[in-house]
């Protein structure tokens, strides 16, 4: 049954200004109701730098990949001068989306018709449509994305004004505890599929370590929770911990060669984490498919090559982890359907880099909302 919801009175349920140790959490509403799906597609995810690909994947003028995040088709490529270009995979004669997956090209070339573009995005051919001249006159281009590069990273601002990538996280590459970036090779891409909004897996990731012990037994005996520090940043946040110097046995897999001698989580808002331990840094690109499902992509990187076997070591290792917070974001989500929870606390002393997250969700949110009678949806 299909229920109304004042989008507005839910937003303002949450109250931003309260001490962390009397603060409640957002309600429910905020990860079961589409609207606030919605909301977060325009007041989010739009004005904020999506990290959707890798440096490594353009070397030569001419390669590209392409994707689809939030439903926005895009394509990118290095054009002949060796510059990143970006657009919306989208043919300006019909919508037809122009290039699938990774590849090489000379151009564009629409399926659909035969319309052509070239690697700066510029209409060059337009089957029996009539005049090049007229044509060009019209702006049929492909649309333009802004992008960005950041470490091995290649991010995308779907938004009118982007600002300066480099200048918002040059603080949080000073916090961890060695350059996060240096010598990292790609080697894995695994995809997960979760029965949870995604808020619910950066809430999980945020709160401070407060469940490792709890979900995760094998990890929690190679660190020295004890010593789990968290830094905030403006819209940035980074939990580090050191490994344990009498590391427990009794994991179902050996973690120590993996996590090193120490483990740094970052979370970039609204949805990238970065996470580095070891020879090892992966990054989490989480993304909503619906209210109460989400993707999350792990891209795996390692100091030089790994060998065979300790690669698929550390990425069993890795997924039993992944399973185990999929099995806790499931019964979180259930949870919060169940109509029964409402709004929950935070715990003083771990939870700070969550409530971090649900301030800045509340800011855009407000900034996005210029009257109640615009967020009265069904």
């Amino acid at each position: 049954m299909r229920q109304d919801i004042n989008l507005a009175n839910e937003i303002q349920r949450f109250q931003a200004d309260v001490a962390i140790e009397s603060a409640l959490t957002p309600p429910a509403s905020w990860y079961t109701s589409p609207a606030f799906l919605a909301l977060e597609k325009q007041a989010v995810f739009q004005n904020q730098w999506l990290f959707v690909g890798r440096r490594d994947q353009l070397r030569n003028p001419g390669d590209y990949f392409s994707g689809t995040c939030l439903g926005w088709p895009y394509v990118v490529v290095l054009d002949d001068s060796r510059a990143p270009r970006a657009f919306y995979n989208i043919c300006s004669h019909h919508g037809t989306c122009i290039a699938e997956g990774v590849g090489n090209t000379e151009c564009f070339v629409c399926p659909y018709h035969g319309w052509t573009y070239d690697r700066r995005g510029h209409l060059t051919k337009a089957p029996l449509a009539g005049a090049m001249q007229s044509l060009q006159k019209r702006n049929l281009d492909l649309q333009p994305i802004p992008v960005s590069q950041w470490g091995p990273f290649v991010a995308l601002w779907f938004g009118k004004s982007a600002a300066a990538v480099e200048a918002q996280l040059a603080p949080l590459l000073e916090s961890f505890a060695t350059h996060p970036f240096d010598n990292m090779q790609f080697v894995r891409r695994v995809e997960y599929r979760l029965d949870c909004n995604w808020k619910v897996f950066v809430d999980n990731y945020l709160d401070g370590g407060y469940h490792v012990a709890h979900v995760h037994p094998g990890l929690t005996s190679q660190l020295e929770m004890s010593s789990y520090r968290t830094t905030l940043g403006e819209r940035w946040s980074l939990q580090s911990c050191p490994t344990a110097t009498s590391p427990t046995s009794g994991a179902t897999l050996d973690f120590g060669q993996r996590v090193g001698e120490h483990a740094d989580y970052a979370w970039i808002y609204p949805n990238f984490m970065i996470n580095r331990y070891g020879p090892w840094l992966d990054t989490n690109m989480v993304l909503p498919l619906a209210p109460d499902q989400c993707l999350v992509i792990f891209d795996y990187y390692h100091a030089g090559l790994p060998t065979a076997d300790f690669l698929e070591e550390s990425l069993r290792a890795s997924d039993q982890v992944q399973q185990e917070d999929m099995q806790i974001c499931r019964r979180v989500q259930a949870g919060l359907h169940s109509g029964i929870y409402q709004q929950g606390v935070y715990a003083p002393g771990f939870e700070a880099p969550m409530l971090h997250f649900h301030k800045l969700l509340q800011a855009d949110f407000l900034l996005s909302a210029h009257s109640a009678e615009t967020l009265h949806v069904q």
